[in-house]
């Protein structure tokens, strides 16, 4: 399975249980939904490298380093939208907001991934394209973001690709934790009505 394919396999997955209705929506997070969820995230996490370096030729354009993330942090606010904040569920949080932003973020970084393997500046775009796993005959949903207008060079490309990634990351590290909280939620929850019982 491709890094695109597995993007739209998690949208899918978080996108049916938020339709669900709220007292089903843990009823239809069983143990193998949630499985299949963490798997998707655990590959997705596992495969942002590859992408990073099959894209990425320029040393200064390091994952994950907190001096890059500052040097770039202008040029990441005015290029790449923001993913939305995940938080634990709570009388602020519900259940059915944290799905929405799930599902918001994912297509977002699919959106802006698709945007950026399109570019002609990207050195030997059709392979890179293919280690990737983007298939150019598929466009882009109707959520399409500026992105183009930075991609001006090679570098600048670069560097979008930078940014999207690790902020894809950071999201996709998120959406683990709030996985992982649903579980134990759930099983917090059933453990408190077999005791009621």
């Amino acid at each position: 399975m491709n890094f695109q394919a597995l993007l739209f396999t998690l949208v899918g997955i978080v996108g049916i249980v938020r339709s669900a209705p709220v007292p089903q929506k843990l009823d239809i997070m069983d143990k193998e939904t949630i499985d299949q969820a963490h798997s998707l995230i655990s590959k997705i996490l596992k495969d942002i490298p590859t992408v990073h370096t099959a894209w990425i030729n320029s040393k200064s354009l390091t994952l994950g380093h907190n001096s890059t993330r500052l040097q770039l942090q202008y040029l990441k606010s005015q290029m790449i939208p923001s993913a939305p904040v995940l938080q634990n569920i709570s009388s602020n949080f519900s259940l059915e907001t944290c799905f929405a932003h799930i599902v918001k973020g994912l297509q977002l970084h699919l959106n802006l991934l698709k945007e950026i393997s399109k570019s002609t500046m990207l050195n030997q775009t059709d392979k890179l394209q293919t280690q990737a796993g983007f298939d150019k005959s598929k466009q882009a949903s109707d959520n399409h973001h500026d992105l183009t207008k930075h991609l001006t060079g090679e570098y600048m490309t670069q560097v979008a690709a930078h940014l999207t990634l690790q902020q894809l990351q950071d999201f996709s590290s998120d959406v683990l934790r709030s996985i992982l909280s649903m579980t134990s939620d759930k099983s917090i929850s059933e453990n408190t009505i077999t005791v009621q019982l």
